[in-house]
Order: C-alpha cells, then sequence, then structure tokens
C-alpha cells in the first residue's frame, strides 16, 4: 500500500480540478462572461490565475491564453460589449469587482499620496505595501464566484474561489509597480506604507451582511448575543459550499451589481522599519546603573549605560529615543565595572527614519560616547533582526571572566593561597540574593565555577586579587563571601575564613557577537546596511 502525503493529495486533487475546469470551461468563454459584468482586465488576469509578470501586460498574457483582446480598452479598463452589456450601466474604469483598485487612476492617487506624505524623510531602501480594504470588495469577489458557479457549473469549485485573491493581487500587481515609480525595492520588513481604503457602500453592505449572517447560520446567531462582522469570517464562512446562493441573493445581487464610485484613499500612514543596532559597551564607573534607576518614584541616579547610548546613538535614527529597547548580555550591579572588550548589547529601535550606518558615523557616535568618561562603546553595527537570538541563546551556557579584590582579616598565608588555587571546574548552589529579590525570584539555582586563581595584592598583605570564570549568571559577590550559607559552596567556606569583596570587575564574556569592525577606518562603501 502506497502512503500519500496530505500535501501531494491536494496536489493531485489540484491538478485534477484545473484540467476538469480547462476541458469545461474555455479561457475565451470565461472572459467573455466576465467582461458581460463589467470585470477589468487585469481582474480577467485574476480569475485565469495569472502569476507574477503575467499581470505587466494584459493585452499580450490574453493572447497566450487565447482570448480575443480586440474588446480590452486601455489601462485594464473594463470593456463591455453591447449584446452583453448589463442592465446598470457601468461606468468606464470601474471594475465591478475590484472597484478600480488596479486601474492606473487608482496607482497615479496612490503614488501622488505617497509622495506627498512623510516619505521622503525615510531613507529606507525598501519598502512594503499594507493596505487595508473594505469589506465590499470580499462581497463581490464572492458575488462573482457564485455567479461563475451558475454560468460554468461544475467546473467552478464551491470550496476554492476561481481568482486570485485581492490581497495576493496585490502583492503581484501593486507592489512591482509602485516600488518601479519610487525606486524602491519589495521587503516585508521594509518602510511599511498603510494605506486605509474605503468605499461609499461599506456601511450599507455590512448592515445588510449582519442579516445575512443570521439567515445563513442561524444555529449561531441563536447562541450569539452580538454578531462580529469581520474580514476574517467573511474569509472563513462564505463560500458556495456553506452559503446558499438562494440565500445570498436575498442581500447581495448575483452577479454583483455594478458601481457609480471607485474605492476611496482615505490615508496614508508610514511606518518605518525596525533597526537594530549593535556594539558592545566597556562600563567605567562604579557608580552607574544599567538603566534608568528609580525607586518609589525618586530618581537614585541621575544617568544610566542605557540613557548614555540611546542619547548618542538614537537621534540618527528616530525622533523617538523614548520608544528604543535597550537589551544586553547580562548586566553589571552599579558598583561593578565592566573591561576588556566590553559586554555585548543592542538597540532596537521601531519606526526608524534611517536603516544604515557609515562607518564614519559609527566613529563619531562610539567618540561621542567616550566623553561620557563613565561609558565606552566599539563595534557600532547595524544588524538584522534575526541574529538578536545570539545575545539570549545559550545566555546561562556563556563563560564571564571575573577579577576580584576581596579583604581577609589577617594576612594572606601560603595555605590560604594555594586552597584558591582551583584549576577544575566545581558546581555550587545558590539562592536568590537577599539584595535582588524584590525583582528576582525565589530560586535556588546551580552554577558551574570553571577555575579560581588568586594572588596576593601588591603592597597590601590581607588583601587578594581573584580571578573567577563562571557561568553566565553567577552572583559573584555571595560566591566569595558566601551570605550567611545561601551559598554553597562559597569561598569563604572553602578557606573556612571570613572574607569580603572589596572591588569587582567584569573583564571578559565569552560571547563573540557582534562581529569586531574598526569604525575609525571607513571603507569605500562608507555604510553598514541593514540585511
Amino acid at each position: 500500500m502506497v502512503l500519500v502525503s496530505a500535501r501531494t493529495a491536494l496536489h493531485v486533487l489540484f491538478i485534477k480540478i484545473i484540467v476538469f475546469i480547462k476541458k469545461n470551461m474555455k479561457n475565451q468563454d470565461l472572459v467573455d462572461y466576465l467582461r458581460s459584468c463589467g470585470v477589468c482586465g487585469v481582474c480577467q488576469l485574476r480569475y485565469l490565475k495569472a502569476r507574477g509578470s503575467e499581470y505587466k501586460d494584459v493585452k499580450e498574457t490574453l493572447r497566450k491564453l487565447d482570448v480575443e483582446v480586440n474588446e480590452i480598452v486601455e489601462n485594464g479598463e473594463a470593456a463591455i460589449s453591447p449584446e452583453d452589456r448589463p442592465a446598470k450601466k457601468a461606468r468606464r474604469g470601474i471594475c465591478s469587482t475590484c472597484l478600480g483598485l488596479f486601474s492606473e487612476d487608482f496607482q497615479m492617487e496612490l503614488l501622488a499620496g505617497i509622495l506627498a506624505s512623510d516619505f521622503a524623510k525615510y531613507d529606507c531602501q525598501k519598502i512594503v505595501l499594507a493596505i487595508c480594504l473594505p469589506m465590499s470588495l470580499q462581497l463581490k469577489q464572492l458575488a462573482m464566484w457564485f455567479a461563475l458557479q451558475r454560468k460554468f457549473g461544475a467546473a467552478v469549485d464551491g470550496n476554492n474561489p476561481p481568482d486570485v485573491p485581492i490581497k495576493e493581487a496585490v502583492k503581484l500587481i501593486l507592489h512591482p509597480i509602485i516600488c518601479e515609480k519610487l525606486s524602491k525595492e519589495y521587503d516585508a520588513n521594509g518602510l511599511m506604507i498603510n494605506i486605509d481604503l474605503t468605499h461609499k457602500l461599506e456601511d450599507e453592505e455590512v448592515e445588510k451582511l449582519v442579516k445575512l449572517n443570521k439567515d445563513a447560520f442561524p444555529a449561531k446567531a441563536a447562541y450569539q448575543k452580538r454578531i462580529e462582522i469581520s474580514r476574517g469570517l467573511l474569509e472563513k464562512q462564505y463560500q458556495p459550499s456553506k452559503v446558499k446562493a438562494e440565500t445570498f441573493e436575498k442581500y447581495f445581487e448575483i452577479p454583483c451589481s455594478t458601481v457609480e464610485e471607485p474605492l476611496k484613499l482615505t490615508s496614508i500612514d508610514l511606518q518605518g522599519p525596525l533597526v537594530c543596532v549593535a556594539g558592545r559597551y566597556r562600563k567605567l564607573s562604579r557608580e552607574l546603573s544599567h538603566t534608568p534607576w528609580v525607586m518609589n518614584g525618586q530618581r537614585l541616579m541621575e544617568d544610566s549605560i542605557e540613557e548614555i547610548i540611546i542619547r548618542h546613538v538614537g537621534p540618527h535614527f528616530t525622533e523617538r529615543l523614548d520608544k528604543i529597547t535597550f537589551m544586553s548580555s547580562g548586566r553589571e550591579d552599579v558598583d561593578v565595572r565592566c573591561l576588556g572588550k566590553g559586554r555585548p548589547f543592542v538597540l532596537e529601535i521601531p519606526n526608524a527614519i534611517r536603516s544604515c550606518l557609515s562607518k564614519e558615523k559609527a566613529y563619531k557616535m562610539e567618540q561621542a560616547v567616550d566623553t561620557s568618561g563613565k561609558v565606552s562603546v566599539l563595534n557600532l553595527q547595524v544588524v538584522a533582526r534575526e541574529d538578536l537570538t545570539q545575545i539570549k541563546t545559550g545566555e546561562e551556557q556563556k563563560k564571564k571572566f571575573y577579577r576580584a579584590l576581596c579583604a581577609l582579616k589577617e594576612p594572606v598565608s601560603v595555605e590560604i593561597l594555594s586552597k584558591l588555587q582551583i584549576p577544575q571546574s566545581f558546581d555550587i548552589q545558590q539562592k536568590t540574593p537577599i539584595r535582588v529579590l524584590h525583582r528576582r525570584p525565589l530560586h535556588t539555582r546551580p552554577r558551574t565555577i570553571y577555575s579560581v586563581k588568586a594572588k596576593v595584592q601588591r603592597g597590601n598583605p590581607k588583601a587578594l586579587v581573584i580571578d573567577i570564570v563562571t557561568q553566565a549568571g553567577t552572583y559573584i559577590k555571595e560566591l566569595v563571601h558566601g551570605e550567611f550559607g545561601r551559598t554553597t559552596p562559597s569561598l569563604s567556606s572553602i578557606l573556612g575564613k571570613h572574607i569580603d569583596i572589596q572591588a569587582l570587575d567584569v573583564v571578559g564574556i565569552d560571547l563573540e557577537w557582534p562581529p569586531e569592525v574598526d569604525n575609525s577606518t571607513p571603507t569605500e562603501e562608507g555604510a553598514t546596511n541593514i540585511r
């Protein structure tokens, strides 16, 4: 017995349907009927299942599909033969199914609207159209679906729409045209152009749809206090296999009625792309919080790492610095420095005006941050959004390198030094420190200490400089003094003596991201672009 996958079975079924349709419904017959209903040339191709570049030249594509083109009006407008002209005369250029969405008039109006907006202030080279369509369009598609079933019978399936859906057609038809006119590329992550369209009949037709819904689905209407009419409802519930044509026709004409007015462009709103700027920061101050430190409504420190970086990097990309999200691979306490190559961080910048960063500009930003005297930044660059997983992936598996200045109550002896030379790894159990219980849940966390190495501080026989390599997420201060047994074992318990930590530095983070870049030497291209 041969098992056929669901996808293969559906593909075979689809091929059979297409073959059946071609045997029982000629392209010319279909187009002739569509023309008689006031359907434009572009939408005729939608019902012929045209794809991609086939929409560029309507006449040529129709010829290839063995359809006469002598009746097609220029610009893809509807052409209706005198003998097939419906009772209500369609106004030239307004298609009864797309309501002028794919007409040249709408394209020109849309382009003019985009150019009249704030489009020029965005430097993004990639765009995407997000069009909010009135439900009237979906009702037109449904009415035509019923009409085609009546005309061609079983050749038109009741479950699968006979046309390329409007939303998909927008991507196939409008996107390439608008991108070409604006000299931009299509990218779903680019500058989003939100377009809101309405139609004069929308409110009236929605009221009819509420009544139709009660008539078509009485069982559901019986227990629903309020019927929410939505585009999703139309897509899921309204198709010939679920709603009878006779029921639909009580409220809407079959085929869809002609219209006197096209779609109306009501608004264009621009949403810049999400730009991610990565780098590494070094914290040089022992009096600087990671993020704004506010307690009981009172600010405890006047500045933070987050604010310093955003203040000098953010204005290049956006006017709304308050919308920027700052993330880093871990964080330090207020009194802990971060040295070495620094700690990886990312700024997520929504609705960005600019999407690229030249090395020259990045270097100036790095220098500006350095002037704070509290934070130093390097490797500034724009990175792809998908790369942000780097900063979180394996967060607790990474190694962190620390240097701690510790104090004893007695001079350091050879015995003490030997106990703190631990080249092999060992595990500890750490309860959430009391100092962070206000923001972290109480847990006992296992952590691995990879190595410990100690030496006497020069000029101070009671002080130790201890280098510690640990698993990320280890609380180093508590590892040293033990916090009354809440961390076991601790360096204090290993020594059998009280030991306290005086100062702590992060000297290394085992995360080779983002890539190292030397912004002080600009390349010929001069820019790092979002991918």
